[in-house]
């Protein structure tokens, strides 16, 4: 029953009675109703006291507190069974309560300031080798869009299928991802969000290659099975060799030999991380020493080979690759002639290239 747990949360007798009378008499009833049956029903009881007039029954109020403390309760309610986790009255108290309130306040929050907020979807995915970027921009995207399950969207194309009691016991440093590890991926919430990722996610592969793999699903518009069948197709096996191969090869191709109009010493750096980025989202653990000496063996700049020469002697250094190319930077954009882009096109040779800075 109700009642009991509607005092708890500030509620008067009489107020508590005349909530039980309009049915609000089981926790599972919070479950079937929408935040705005509560101000209705809240209504409803104050028109009805106020035709009886002076034989209206008791002294039923409404105090801010426990009104919040009730909706608090529906939205925790309603997490419970988004979650598949049985419904229990008598856990809703104390620090249950007070978390329950703080994540209400959040959520109220969060809704009111992110109203008008566009939240950029990433571009059309129209060539496989640029999976990678589309991936992380569609994570976020969706990480960032709430579904009727009232949390990310990216739950719906998570790894596992089954939620297991320990993923309810782990300590989420974050309430979002607890949810997208925990909210069951069956009933009616959880099948509109399927269907709408699926037409988020065909939009913007349609165009492309990654069409013919997802194209399968088109009729049951499952959008869990979709994108993940493409993110095996571009992550299998095959799809992360061809990856590594090309985050080495791009640490291979990368040169410095002194700033130009059109690659810097930002650029290089940009093009040595990006690829130590990849290999670390594929697994590859790159040791730091080594980071450090293919960043050494791509700098050509002369000028330079006195710091090369410092780093392969300092052990800080070489086994420390922020703090490498830090100290580098640092070289290359305090020294007048070396942070200046020359004004003809780069040159092939050392000798025409030291020639234009000398």
């Amino acid at each position: 029953m109700l009642y009991t747990a509607l005092t708890r949360i500030g509620f008067n007798n009489a107020t508590a009675e005349a909530m039980v009378n309009e049915g609000f008499d089981t926790l599972e009833l919070l479950t079937e109703i929408e935040e705005s049956d509560i101000d209705a029903m809240i209504k409803n009881i104050r028109e009805t006291r106020h035709l009886l007039g002076a034989n209206a029954p008791g002294n039923v109020t409404f105090p801010f507190l426990a009104n919040k403390r009730f909706k608090a309760r529906h939205n925790w309610a309603l997490e419970l069974r988004r979650m598949g986790r049985p419904l229990n009255a008598g856990l809703y108290v104390r620090a249950v309560i007070a978390n329950a309130v703080a994540r209400y306040s959040l959520e109220s929050l969060k809704t009111a300031t992110l109203e008008d907020e566009v939240v950029d979807k990433p571009k059309e995915l129209l060539d496989l080798t640029k999976w990678e970027t589309f991936w992380k921009q569609g994570k976020t995207y969706m990480h960032r869009t709430q579904g009727a399950a009232k949390c990310p969207s990216s739950y719906v194309f998570r790894e596992h299928d089954a939620v297991t009691n320990e993923m309810h016991l782990v300590a989420y440093a974050d309430h979002d991802d607890m949810l997208v590890n925990t909210i069951t991926l069956m009933g009616p919430c959880s099948e509109f969000d399927n269907q709408r990722v699926y037409e988020e996610f065909k939009v913007l592969v349609l165009k492309g290659p990654g069409w013919s793999f997802i194209k399968l699903y088109d009729r049951t518009k499952n959008g869990r099975a979709a994108v993940l069948a493409l993110h095996c197709q571009c992550e299998g096996t095959s799809a992360i060799q061809s990856r590594k191969a090309s985050a080495y090869a791009k640490i291979s191709a990368a040169h410095y030999n002194g700033q130009h109009k059109t690659f810097t010493f930002d650029n290089y750096v940009e093009a040595h991380q990006s690829a130590h980025n990849t290999l670390a989202d594929l697994g590859e653990a790159v040791p730091e020493t080594k980071k450090v000496t293919d960043f050494l063996a791509g700098i050509t700049d002369s000028r330079l080979s006195g710091a090369k020469d410092l780093v392969l002697g300092d052990a800080q250094k070489l086994q420390d690759f922020e703090a490498c190319q830090q100290y580098f930077k640092t070289i290359v954009y305090n020294h007048p002639r070396m942070s200046r882009a020359p004004d003809l096109q780069s040159y092939t040779t050392k000798y025409q290239w030291q020639k234009n800075i000398y």
